[in-house]
């Protein structure tokens, strides 16, 4: 997983002339501005998708949004669909970082819980466009891999909160539907609130997807 650090994701697409830079004596690694092109061509596909979704984004629009040729396009991806899979990887590897730094030394599960709600939303709320790649277009995808990609984070999520079934005195007896019914939920509210500005805020809806996460547990 991985390839675009943290810092690519901000608003910034760094230094344009990078790209039109090649390979060869006294210039640039391959490697490099290989590098470089994948990662202007992965933010304008973050682009695309926040305009346009993945079923209205194509080749066409890639290149003129990243400023390269078709025939640097396909020299990094194969084709549309491993773009998109590349872009829906890379943000789930960064959102794992950042919310690995959020939880730090926390071990309480409920204070856990609760901390990385309140720092996916707040990601997620910066930047509208993770929140459409994310919780809109990734849930809906057609893609094998993106579709496979997010029912491995479905599954990471759910075996997150079923270690409160061992806090819980009726964990035993919660019923096995519980966590995936409150992540899927979950993710349905953060795309109805982030992307189209439906619902609590960013601040409340945290807090009120935190309670409704821990009340099964609580009893």
């Amino acid at each position: 997983m991985g390839g675009v650090s943290a810092a690519r994701w901000g608003r910034g697409e760094g230094d344009p002339s990078l790209a039109r830079l090649q390979p060869g004596p006294h210039r640039l690694p391959r490697e490099l501005v290989r590098d470089h092109q994948r990662q202007r061509i992965l933010l304008a596909a973050l682009d695309i998708v926040g305009e346009k979704g993945f079923e209205e984004a194509t080749v066409k629009d890639l290149l003129r949004k990243a400023h390269v040729s078709r025939a640097t396009f396909y020299e990094v991806f194969a084709d549309m669909e491993a773009c998109l899979a590349a872009l829906h990887d890379d943000v789930l590897s960064w959102l794992s970082e950042q919310l690995s730094l959020a939880l730090g030394e926390t071990s309480e599960w409920s204070s856990g819980v609760r901390v990385a709600l309140a720092k996916t939303i707040e990601l997620l709320s910066e930047d509208p466009r993770l929140a459409a790649l994310c919780a809109v277009e990734a849930p809906a995808s057609r893609i094998p891999e993106v579709r496979a990609q997010h029912r491995q984070t479905i599954d990471e999520l759910c075996a997150g909160l079923r270690a409160g079934r061992l806090e819980s005195s009726r964990g035993e007896e919660l019923p096995e539907i519980l966590e995936p019914a409150l992540v899927y939920g979950a993710i349905y509210l953060v795309g109805r609130s982030v992307v189209y500005r439906e619902g609590p805020d960013a601040a409340t809806l945290a807090e009120e997807l935190a309670e409704l996460m821990l009340v099964p547990y609580r009893g």
